[in-house]
């Protein structure tokens, strides 16, 4: 195995996998490096029962499939390297403990028709709601696929017309002044600001207001999509690509250093103490809190500049359900939930949905629930062995670091939470109990810190998700055109960079940025 390559890229997320295979579809030899046995960051599925397959991270797809590299299958992901999809009516629903319930289509009819339930004047408000957010949609969404402009010009590009102009006043303000603004019914405000949470910022921080448009927009415009036999899958289809195309992913391959030579990234060392070679440049899955410890060499400032960098208000506790039946629910019509990807139940209470976000800020494990499910294997039956079963994934937010004794904590309370979510959700169904439980896996944030470097402290999306860290600020504006100032030859991927977190492609931009850098010819790797 040739210790040389033209790229060698650190880390094998989901955002490293696809800037390596967009090089070396364009010629490039690439070595992938990985620490884990499996590859693909947050984009990995587990086995925790004989024939059960689950998502412990990413389940639900909904940024990806409007990136070009999907929607025009730029890498030969699905023609060529055998990646298929399903599809779901709707992207998320709400069942509150009152026996109402409320969901989210991509049909705006079909859910002007649940919101009437609660307010006729507020299904009108919804309709010009959602239409404006798919106006507005492609002035978020053009950039999110290429390296972002400079937030300054950004916004006075926008200022430009009445539309862009509309766009910049939510985008400032918090998702919760938008609804409280637009929606008489705390159902509907209950059900969207949830949804808004899931950027895993609390939806009355101001900011929150472009992600509210960016979502709605998008789960009106995109069907929910998950891939067949798992996360895996879209992880596998990517290293087939790059495999394909010449390249070699390694695992089991923790990189310590980037090294560096006359002020330009030359490779890299593992912890074992080989060396590793690249020709053309390094790319790294480097988080910003870590950019000065794995190269020195980093500017001091730019380094105590990104250690600055704000994580997210709140991290997740994931539990790996295998079920022995499927769940029926106490809401009854269970045919209706049956294409519905994301299903949250939730006490009606707005007041303290709201205050549960400030507990998780401040570390507080919240008495307040509201689990979230998704039972992938009803659209997929690779996922269980018999139609009978059901793989659940169940999903609750979570303090990241805990007031009572910090990230190492979640070792003695993971169990205690997790039994809670459990029991919370045990509550709306009428035939769930702890004898249909065939295994069950819980991760908290402490497992989420240790699974992966971009991660810190249970961050599942690398870092905040707020206005002054978005676009041409993430991570820092110093940084987020995926170059190190004062370094040559090295080009930053992730979460951490535009454009953010969860599976959105992001290395599509990354390696758009280096390919630019070194003139090639864009068209042949990219449908512009």
């Amino acid at each position: 195995m040739s210790n040389t390559a033209d790229i060698v890229v650190v880390g094998a997320g989901s955002n490293s996998l696809v800037a390596a295979a967009y090089l070396a579809k364009a010629g490039k030899s690439v070595l992938v490096l990985e620490k884990n046995e499996q590859c693909g960051g947050g984009v990995v599925s587990i086995n925790i029962a004989p024939g059960f397959t689950h998502d412990p991270h990413a389940s639900g797809y909904y940024l990806c499939i409007a990136s070009p590299a999907i929607q025009h299958d730029e890498l030969g992901l699905m023609s060529r390297f055998g990646l298929q999809w399903k599809t779901w009516e709707a992207g998320f629903g709400t069942i509150f403990d009152s026996g109402d319930s409320l969901i989210a289509y991509a049909s705006i009819d079909r859910t002007c028709e649940d919101i009437a339930k609660f307010s006729q004047r507020d299904a009108e408000s919804y309709r010009r709601f959602a239409r404006e957010c798919i106006e507005l949609l492609p002035l978020l969404t053009k950039g999110s696929a290429t390296p972002p402009m400079p937030t300054g010009p950004f916004i006075t590009m926008l200022e430009g017309s009445a539309r862009g102009r509309r766009l910049v006043d939510m985008m400032f303000r918090s998702a919760y002044d938008i609804l409280e603004g637009l929606f008489e019914s705390p159902e509907l405000r209950i059900h969207m600001m949830k949804w808004v949470a899931e950027t895993m910022e609390g939806p009355e921080v101001n900011g929150t207001g472009g992600m509210l448009v960016g979502l709605f927009g998008l789960a009106h415009t995109y069907k929910a999509h998950i891939p067949v036999g798992g996360s895996r899958a879209v992880t596998d289809a990517l290293i087939r690509c790059i495999e394909h195309h010449g390249g070699t992913v390694r695992t089991r391959a923790e990189v310590t250093r980037v090294d560096v030579s006359g002020g330009r990234a030359v490779g890299v060392t593992l912890k074992d103490g080989e060396t590793l070679r690249a020709k053309d440049a390094v790319i790294g899955c480097i988080h910003p809190w870590r950019l000065g410890e794995l190269i020195p060499e980093v500017d001091r400032e730019v380094a105590a500049a990104a250690r600055q960098v704000k994580l997210s208000n709140h991290g997740a506790l994931n539990q790996q359900v295998a079920l022995s039946e499927w769940p029926r629910f106490k809401v009854g019509d269970d045919e209706r939930w049956s294409d519905v990807l994301c299903i949250e139940f939730v006490r009606k209470n707005e007041l303290a949905v709201r205050k549960v976000f400030d507990q998780y800020r401040y570390g507080e494990i919240p008495q307040h629930l509201s689990p979230l499910t998704i039972m992938n294997s009803r659209k997929d039956p690779s996922r269980a062995p018999s139609a009978g079963h059901c793989a659940l994934y169940l999903y609750h937010f979570a303090p990241r670091v805990l007031a009572d004794g910090g990230l190492e904590a979640w070792e003695r309370h993971r169990q205690r939470y997790a039994d809670a979510i459990w029991e919370e959700y045990k509550r709306y169904t009428t035939n769930i109990d702890d004898s249909k439980i065939i295994a069950r896996h819980i991760e908290s944030p402490l497992e989420h810190h240790r699974h992966s470097a971009s991660m810190v402290t249970g961050d599942i999306f690398g870092i905040g998700t707020t206005m002054g860290q978005n676009m041409g600020r993430r991570p820092t504006p110093e940084l987020a055109q995926y170059r190190v100032p004062g370094l040559d030859a090295f080009y930053l991927v992730g979460p951490f960079m535009h454009p953010g977190g969860t599976v959105n492609f992001g290395g599509r931009a990354t390696a758009m940025r280096m390919m630019m850098d070194w003139k090639m010819d864009l068209t042949r790797s990219f449908v512009l």
